[in-house]
């Protein structure tokens, strides 16, 4: 219970940080969804455990050899996601390869999927400590961001995901 609870709170003081301030805006919503198909992501089986926040906007869980999420979806004035990801304290490199490999699927459509992943395949380690903008792909997509950051919050690495449109 007491590492649920440590989980719980790690994961939302995490995805507290670059929230975009716009992306659950209660004014003109014009989108009805995230582009994140929910019942694909809970039935992975990468996903060890996937529990609702809040509904339609935030879940948390666990990937599977990995560590703890945290899922906030935009569905307002602009589409997409964020996605936090809990390393742990020296992720290694096989770590950051694992995870990159594993999100494009739990987040994209088939569609997508194969030009998520070849280009999350270039991205390395080093790369992630300050934000990754991938525009290209991002303009491939037809969204306007898709970015990636590892940031170090008092110890633990944590892998912060984001892509939007609008």
């Amino acid at each position: 219970m007491i590492k649920k609870t440590i989980l719980y709170v790690l994961l939302m003081g995490f995805s507290c940080i670059q929230i975009p301030a716009w992306a659950n805006s209660p004014e003109g919503c014009v989108y009805e969804h995230s582009g994140v198909n929910l019942k694909n992501f809970k039935t992975s089986k990468h996903v060890a455990g996937f529990e609702q926040i809040e509904r339609n906007k935030a879940y948390i869980g666990s990937l599977k050899g990995i560590g703890g999420f945290h899922l906030q979806l935009f569905s307002c004035a602009h589409y997409g996601a964020k996605l936090t990801v809990l390393l742990g304290s020296t992720p290694s490199a096989e770590t950051l390869t694992k995870t990159l490999d594993v999100l494009p699927g739990l987040l994209f459509s088939p569609a997508d999927l194969l030009k998520v992943k070849a280009a999350l395949n270039k991205v390395r380690l080093d790369d992630l400590l300050t934000p990754l903008h991938m525009q290209q792909l991002a303009n491939e997509m037809g969204m306007t961001d898709i970015r990636l950051q590892i940031n170090d919050v008092d110890g633990v690495r944590v892998l912060v995901f984001v892509f939007y449109e609008g």
